[in-house]
């Protein structure tokens, strides 16, 4: 197998609470994450040497060529790769983009190389790269804990769809995290969260949803736009910019998108998806 295309889903965080910040500097989270259908297109084709095409990031400071790196570090190829990717997921927004791009290199890589590499495996090689990397190689509806490690699968989420809309830019998530420990705030209630999920009970999703980092917004602005197009709930994915709604009806969905475009907001009406990484 000389080369391999793959779709990787974005993510959204349905409800995330930081739990706090540990003796190494990381900080434990507790999060339900969601796959969406709103992706980036990873082409990998086998090479003598190691090279990523991407117009957002170039060379060797984009997660994709990182991710290669320490693919063929750890599994001893002297091989390469021609990696390019498209991206339509948005950069720097909480919807996990880089992360989605460093899991497709390295399932694509095992694929193409037939390494074989553990789940396990694939997993703390993720895991090196970035919190949100292990559940972009699961993907689906999951409970997440630790720095992101601990993956519980849930019940796949259907009968629903998602507004995601950016308009707003943020420090970096380094910077986000280190201004949440000096911010008082009441953390979401995750057990809600997965109940409703279980469940399928998008009202009660709705209601519950919540994120840690929303103590740092202060312009909720584009979240109660969101609330008033008849969403069951609205909240912020990851450390943000990004905001979501989620609604049982998609007609109410692709009105509001109509809505929010007709005002210039950035947005997207996906779906979920049952997982992060397709090949084509």
């Amino acid at each position: 197998m000389n080369g391999a295309v793959i779709r990787a889903n974005a993510k959204i965080n349905l409800s995330l609470s930081v739990e706090g910040r540990r003796a190494d500097g990381y900080h434990n989270i507790d999060t339900v994450m969601q796959s969406v259908d709103l992706y980036d297109t990873v082409s990998i084709r086998k090479s003598r040497r190691l090279t990523v095409d991407c117009k957002e990031v170039e060379g060797e400071k984009n997660i994709a060529f990182k991710a290669a790196r320490l693919f063929f570090a750890e599994t001893g190829i002297t091989g390469g790769a021609e990696i390019a990717v498209e991206k339509r997921i948005p950069t720097e927004a909480g919807l996990g983009g880089g992360s989605a791009d460093a899991a497709a290199v390295l399932a694509g890589l095992d694929r193409i190389y037939e390494t074989g590499l553990s789940k396990e495996r694939l997993a703390g090689l993720a895991l090196r790269l970035g919190a949100d990397v292990p559940f972009m190689l699961l993907g689906g509806t999951v409970r997440a804990k630790g720095t992101g490690e601990i993956l519980e699968p849930l019940k796949p989420l259907e009968n629903c769809c998602f507004i995601v809309a950016k308009t707003e830019r943020k420090s970096s998530t380094g910077e986000m995290y280190a201004a949440l420990d000096r911010t008082v705030y009441i953390k979401p209630d995750i057990e809600k969260t997965v109940r409703a999920a279980e469940a399928g009970d998008i009202c009660m999703l709705g209601a519950s949803l919540g994120n840690s980092f929303s103590a740092l917004w202060t312009d909720t602005k584009l979240e109660q736009q969101l609330k008033s197009t008849g969403a069951a709930g609205a909240s912020l994915s990851g450390s943000g910019p990004a905001r979501f709604a989620v609604y049982t009806d998609k007609a109410d969905a692709e009105s509001a998108r109509k809505r929010l475009k007709a005002e210039n907001i950035y947005c997207f009406l996906c779906a979920p998806a049952k997982k992060s990484l397709i090949f084509e």
